[in-house]
C-alpha cells in the first residue's frame, strides 16, 4: 500500500498548488500494475472531475471551470494495446475520462512488424505480453475509445522530425489527422508533440498545425487550444 500513500500525498500536493485543470501522464500500463492503476484512478476520482474536450474548451477560453472538483487530464500516449485491454475498463469503472494520444502510423503498422517499428520510434514494450504480436492499438479499438473518451493525434510515426523541414512536418502532424479522419470518420480535436514546444515557439510547424485543424496542442510544459467555435 505505500504506492497509493505516496500517490495520495502527491495529488494533495496537486491540489494545494496546481490550477484548476492539470494534466497527468501515462504511457505503458502493463497488466502487472492493474492493481496499481485502479488504486490510483479510485484516489483520482475522490478529488478530481473528469475532463472532455468540451470541458478543455470551456475553461481556456472563460478561465471558468463549472465542477466542484478540479478538473483532470489523464492523457495515455504512444497507442499502446494495454491502454484498451488494462486502463479502459479503469477508467469507466471509476467514471473518468481518459485522453489517448495515438501514433497513427503505429495502429496501422502490420502486427509482425510492430516490435521493429517500435525498436527505432522509442516505442517501448513488454516482452511476451502479447504472444500474436500486436502491440498497438487497432483501429477497432480506436474507434471504441473515440466513443467514450478522447482519442487525439501523438504525431503519425513518433519519430523526431527536423523542424525545418517542412515535408517531414507535413506527413508526422497533418498526415496524422488524415489518418484518423479516414478511420474515425472525423478530425481529432487534439495533438502531443513528441519532444517537442509549444504554439508559437516555429512558424513551420505552427502552419502545420493550423492546416491540420487541430485545436488543442499538448507541448512539453503546457497545453494549449489554439482555436475553435465549440463551447
Amino acid at each position: 500500500m505505500p504506492a497509493a500513500i505516496d500517490f495520495a500525498a502527491g495529488i494533495a500536493g496537486l491540489l494545494s498548488s496546481a490550477p484548476t485543470v492539470t494534466a497527468l501522464n501515462f504511457h505503458n500500463t502493463p497488466a502487472y500494475k492493474a492493481a496499481e492503476y485502479d488504486r490510483q484512478f479510485a484516489i483520482i476520482a475522490e478529488h478530481f472531475a473528469p475532463t472532455t474536450e468540451d470541458d478543455l474548451a470551456i475553461f481556456l477560453a472563460t478561465g471558468r471551470w463549472p465542477q466542484a472538483k478540479p478538473g483532470i487530464v489523464l492523457a495515455f500516449y504512444n497507442g499502446y494495446r494495454n491502454n484498451f485491454d488494462v486502463i479502459r475498463p479503469l477508467l469507466e469503472r471509476h467514471g473518468l475520462v481518459g485522453w489517448f494520444l495515438v501514433a497513427s502510423g503505429y495502429v496501422a503498422c502490420p502486427p509482425a512488424e510492430q516490435l521493429a517499428f517500435g525498436a527505432t520510434r522509442t516505442l517501448r514494450t513488454i516482452p511476451g505480453e502479447y504472444t500474436d504480436g500486436r502491440y498497438a492499438l487497432s483501429w477497432d479499438e480506436c474507434r471504441e475509445l473515440d466513443r467514450h473518451h478522447v482519442v487525439g493525434s501523438h504525431t503519425r510515426n513518433h519519430t523526431r522530425v527536423s523542424l525545418d523541414n517542412p515535408a517531414a512536418l507535413d506527413a508526422e502532424i497533418v498526415g496524422s489527422q488524415t489518418d484518423f479522419i479516414r478511420e474515425l470518420g472525423h478530425p481529432v480535436r487534439s495533438f502531443a508533440w513528441l519532444f517537442g514546444g509549444a504554439y508559437g515557439e516555429n512558424p513551420l510547424a505552427d502552419r502545420h498545425v493550423d492546416r491540420a485543424g487541430y485545436e488543442f496542442l499538448f507541448s512539453n510544459y503546457r497545453l494549449q487550444r489554439l482555436r475553435g467555435e465549440r463551447p
